[in-house]
């Protein structure tokens, strides 16, 4: 698994994310901003040895960005759903993660000085309770933070980013034919780009394309009609454009093809012999079993 192979695929492995972005957000983000830091000793690690606070301020940076993305990831389907780009969406992420935050942060001061009692101590231990001046104070940093950083991702290393996809991958500008397209008119102009994928819900038409994915009031067979040969319907509720399968996963009577942003779109039985005579399969794993080999 952990193969040199491995690390350089640019497959998506998890959230929409290879194997070496996910150590960039997860890990060495949080680390180097802890490390920063760390080393000269900030706050009230300034008499502690150099070493405890580095440890410390690693420790202080992984719950607040970990916090800060759960809560965005939570966040992220509908504020895009509702048209929102992506620094409003990060945004409103960070400040909503203040809360659960500011409460992780104060259990790690506890914990760490918990464990090494010894250190010295120049501040009073934080308070469990909510004080609005300094909790300002302790989150001004990472609503500067968050956001800045994630934006140079997206649009510098061009990293996916909760959902919302760099618009150089699509090989294309938004303002190519999928935008001039009937249904396309009706989509948010920062989610316009190519178009992964469709999915019926009920009266409504849910367009997934590299940017993101919006609701909008469309039937889509007439979506499908308008797209003509450049997809398949897989599903009598899913159409999938022809490139945007990158592996198959499931069993072989129930499979499900997995797209660039991560969806997985269900094969029904109907549609079975036609998406397997388009090639839509070939992507299929050697892990994929026969139905009820189980």
């Amino acid at each position: 698994m952990f193969t040199r192979g491995f690390w350089l695929s640019d497959e998506p492995l998890l959230l929409g994310l290879n194997p070496r972005q996910l150590c960039v957000h997860f890990i060495g983000v949080p680390v180097f901003l802890g490390f920063v830091a760390g080393w000269p000793q900030a706050g009230r690690t300034v008499a502690w040895p150099k070493e405890h606070a580095i440890a410390f301020w690693i420790g202080l940076s992984m719950c607040g960005w970990w916090a800060n993305d759960i809560v965005t990831r939570a966040l992220a389907r509908p504020l895009r759903g509702a048209g929102m780009p992506l620094w409003a969406t990060l945004m409103v992420g960070v400040v909503v993660a203040s809360l659960p935050s500011d409460m992780a942060l104060k259990l790690w001061v506890h914990a760490y000085l918990g464990m090494f009692p010894d250190l010295p101590m120049t501040r009073p231990m934080p308070q469990i309770r909510l004080d609005a001046v300094l909790f300002f104070k302790t989150h001004i940093y990472g609503y500067i933070e968050w956001p800045l950083i994630n934006l140079m991702l997206f649009h510098f290393w061009k990293m996916p980013c909760y959902g919302y996809r760099p618009s150089i991958e699509t090989g294309h500008a938004p303002s190519s034919v999928e935008s001039v397209l009937p249904f396309m008119t009706k989509v948010p102009v920062t989610l316009r780009g190519e178009v992964l994928a469709l999915s019926a819900e009920q009266h409504y038409l849910r367009v997934h394309t590299s940017a993101g994915n919006a609701l909008i009031l469309y039937r889509l067979s007439q979506a499908v009609s308008e797209l003509g040969g450049r997809g398949l319907q897989v599903h009598r509720s899913f159409w999938v454009a022809s490139g945007a399968v990158v592996r198959v996963a499931g069993s072989a009577g129930a499979p499900r093809l997995v797209l660039r942003d991560g969806l997985e779109v269900p094969v029904s039985r109907s549609f079975r012999q036609t998406v397997q005579q388009a090639g839509f399969l070939q992507a299929a794993p050697s892990g994929l079993v026969p139905s009820g080999a189980f």
